[in-house]
């Protein structure tokens, strides 16, 4: 218990210093800008980019639900896509917004999916589950990214390679990988001390599908919103890399890794304070909004089951 306890500490210490140095980064970035620049970067953004990024981030939750569909056909669950897609993205945008995600993410469904049937072991290897679905579109985003952009990797993450497509080739070998042991289905996953059942080919295909859809479409919301869009793989790099800093911090929402990240790379050549501009609407966009959505449908549907329990 008391290892656990300082593990615990040590995370939120390491978090909370990756989130001060992301400020500083920002603080760097922005030195010669002031507040009221960037704000009018804000507010000038044009309207078609924002109904742009509006829709690549209604078509991003929309993808998210995949990742739910192709766990609960993994567990032998048959669910009415309309639940699965409400409970879905209620868990996703709070999720995405929340500390301890996965736990947050957890507890959401299975307070929705409980009223089908689903224990809490299912529950829990349902997240587990979506989390390999996560990290396997990520790694194949990423392998492909670096594959097929090599000349930007080497020079922004200070690496001494001429390409970075050795990257791309080694990360995309371990996406392979992932699919000889999903066809070969030898050995468990075991995923924060729980062994979870290997998927099927077909399941690991349709993760790896899902969850690349949801990369993709995610990074085009924040895309539509860049003063000058550079080529959209280099911006990709660049966004993954920003995903995978927050994802490492383990800070609620990436707040402030994702901005410093992004603000460092593009800064220089389309100008920090229109880049910031452009995060900060992402992330309204992205975040904010789903998850103003996601807690009113939630508290919508504890008002519906409240009554209910009254009148019976």
């Amino acid at each position: 218990m008391a290892t656990s306890t300082r593990r615990r500490a040590l995370g939120a210490l390491v978090s909370l210093a990756l989130f001060l140095a992301a400020l500083w980064v920002l603080r760097g970035e922005l030195r010669a800008h002031t507040a009221a620049a960037v704000l009018r970067e804000l507010l000038s953004l044009p309207r078609s980019s924002l109904a742009l990024s509006l829709a690549c981030t209604a078509l991003g939750y929309l993808a998210l639900t995949g990742h739910d569909v192709v766990a609960l056909r993994h567990l032998g669950r048959s669910i009415p896509y309309r639940r699965v897609a409400f409970a879905s993205f209620i868990a996703f945008a709070f999720a995405n917004n929340l500390p301890l995600s996965i736990v947050t993410g957890a507890t959401v469904r299975l307070r929705l999916y409980g009223d089908r049937g689903l224990s809490a072991a299912e529950t829990a290897e349902l997240v587990g589950f979506n989390t390999i679905t996560y990290l396997v579109g990520l790694l194949a985003c990423a392998g492909i990214a670096v594959t097929f952009q090599p000349a930007l990797a080497p020079g922004f993450l200070r690496l001494p390679l001429h390409s970075g497509r050795p990257i791309g080739v080694v990360v995309l070998a371990v996406v392979l990988a992932y699919l000889v042991w999903s066809a070969g289905r030898r050995r468990p996953l075991r995923l924060g001390g729980r062994a979870l059942a290997p998927p099927t080919l077909p399941e690991a295909l349709a993760q790896i599908l899902v969850s690349s859809l949801d990369w993709v479409l995610s990074g085009l919301a924040l895309y539509c919103l860049l003063p000058r869009p550079l080529p959209f793989l280099s911006f990709f790099v660049v966004f993954l890399l920003a995903q995978l800093a927050a994802l490492i911090a383990q800070v609620p929402g990436g707040l402030g890794i994702i901005e410093a990240v992004v603000v460092w790379a593009l800064g220089p050549g389309a100008g920090a304070a229109a880049v910031a501009g452009a995060v900060l609407a992402y992330r309204a966009i992205y975040f904010v909004l789903p998850l103003v959505l996601a807690t009113v449908l939630w508290g919508g549907r504890e008002m519906v089951r409240w009554r209910s329990r009254r009148r019976a």
